[in-house]
Order: structure tokens, then sequence, then C-alpha cells
């Protein structure tokens, strides 16, 4: 049976629910802008997916940087959508410990194939 809240409760948990939600949009943005700044240094724009032959001693810098600008443009679309926050295969809820560290990453940790190991 579902729990029943009182309304002052469901309140404050919306309002933590959306500052929280607000500090990891700053996340993403931040480190968006720090994305971009990279591929700006390197003489590249992001209009897509990377190129898998690269000739540029920094190629890998380029498509790293690419690959987390689209990694973070699909966590911002997915936050307009609703959807940011839940993992995009099993549809768990992520820890928001693991959404503050890598706020652009949208799998669960069993999902991801992490594994954790134990003493």
């Amino acid at each position: 049976m579902a729990e029943i809240r009182s309304p002052r409760l469901l309140m404050e948990e919306c309002h933590r629910y959306t500052v929280q939600l607000s500090e990891l949009r700053k996340l993403l943005e931040e480190r968006l802008h720090a994305a971009r700044s990279e591929l700006a240094r390197a003489g590249e724009s992001y209009d897509g997916p990377p190129s898998v032959a690269r000739t540029r001693p920094s190629a890998a810098r380029v498509r790293q940087a690419r690959l987390e600008v689209a990694a973070i443009e699909a966590a911002l679309e997915r936050m307009e959508r609703g959807l940011y926050g839940t993992c995009i295969r099993c549809e768990a809820l992520l820890p928001l410990d693991r959404l503050r560290l890598a706020p652009h990453l949208q799998e669960c940790a069993v999902c991801a194939g992490e594994t954790r190991m134990t003493a």
C-alpha cells in the first residue's frame, strides 16, 4: 500500500528535488562549456560523432571532447524530457552521488558493467 504523506512533506521533497536538479544542470552546463572549449582550442567544432580516422597528434583529446559534448547534450535533453536520473537501459533511478560525480552518464553501475570489489 502506498505511503500517505502530508502536503508539506511532499512540497519539501519537491523543493529538494528541484534544487538537486538545478545543481546537476549547472554541472552539466559547466562541463559542456569546458568540453566545447577543449574542441575550440584544438581548432575543431562539434557537428556529430567523431570520425574514426584522424591524423592530428591531438586526435584522442578531440575525440574524447566530442564524445563528452554528445553525452552532455544527451543528458540535458533527457533532463528536458523528464527522463534524467534514470538508467537508459533498465530505468532504475541513478543515485545522486553517481550523478554528481558524472552527471552526463546515464547508466546504472550494473548496466555500465561496473563491478564493486569487496574485501
